[in-house]
């Protein structure tokens, strides 16, 4: 029976970073699973973080409705989104559905780790000989330390593959708060640990779940960031 699953890309996907949106249907589809795109909006993060309860309550509702006509499992690539419909969505609208919704939406990255577990994952990956650092943004942490130490494990089943983790804390960016001109300053003070580290790592290449960590590291710490997706593009030879 072919598996099917909706593909809640988010903004950065639509908007920043198409390639990562691309990594997520190749890889899925590599694995045989049907990739769904429903009609969405921003998942809402963005205007919960300026107080916009109106424009988060309508956003949420449509993509309720949505998601609800699919009936499969929700994948997104995005940490941010999946934080925000597992966890928010509920508390603003405790409803079956919402709480339906909620339980089966998975970051990309978990929902292979799954497969994995479930020996239901295409493990024929061609060897990635190379030294990534890992950034694990906010949203995720926020779920505790074992799917962190989880996905790690789970990535070096591609052969070659180093991965570090370097735990600096927030890139600063914090959703929106970085991109207001009048937190700045702020903003660039929180990420300077993690900044600085990363510019004195040698080749340095990172690793992150969330696109606005992405854009933050990127801008100050000049160096390349991709997303984990992207790894097992590469394994496959997409």
């Amino acid at each position: 029976m072919l598996r099917t699953v909706a593909y809640f890309s988010g903004c950065a996907a639509n908007y920043v970073d198409p390639d990562v949106g691309r990594a997520v249907v190749h890889v899925l589809e590599k694995n045989g699973i049907l990739v769904n795109y429903p009609e969405q909006k921003c998942c809402g993060m963005p205007h919960l973080g300026q107080s916009r309860m109106n424009a988060v309550l309508d956003h949420a509702q449509f993509n309720i409705r949505s998601l609800t006509r699919e009936g499969e499992d929700i994948v997104t690539a995005c940490s941010s989104c999946a934080f925000m419909i597992r966890h928010h969505y509920p508390r603003l609208l405790n409803t079956e559905e919402v709480r339906a919704i909620s339980s089966r939406t998975y970051d990309v990255i978990e929902y292979l780790g799954q497969l994995h577990e479930q020996d239901n994952l295409d493990t024929d990956f061609t060897g990635i000989y190379d030294n990534f650092i890992y950034h694990a943004p906010c949203h995720l942490k926020s779920l505790g330390e074992r799917p962190i130490e989880q996905r790690l494990k789970f990535l070096t089943e591609i052969p070659g593959l180093s991965i570090n983790r370097l735990d600096k804390g927030c890139c600063g960016l914090a959703g929106i708060f970085g991109a207001y001109r009048r937190n700045r300053a702020q903003s660039l003070q929180i990420g300077a640990g993690l900044f600085e580290a990363l510019r004195q790592t040698p080749n340095c290449q990172v690793l992150t779940e969330c696109p606005g960590c992405k854009l933050q590291i990127e801008q100050n710490a000049r160096v390349s960031v991709i997303h984990p997706i992207q790894l097992f593009e590469r394994a496959y030879l997409l």
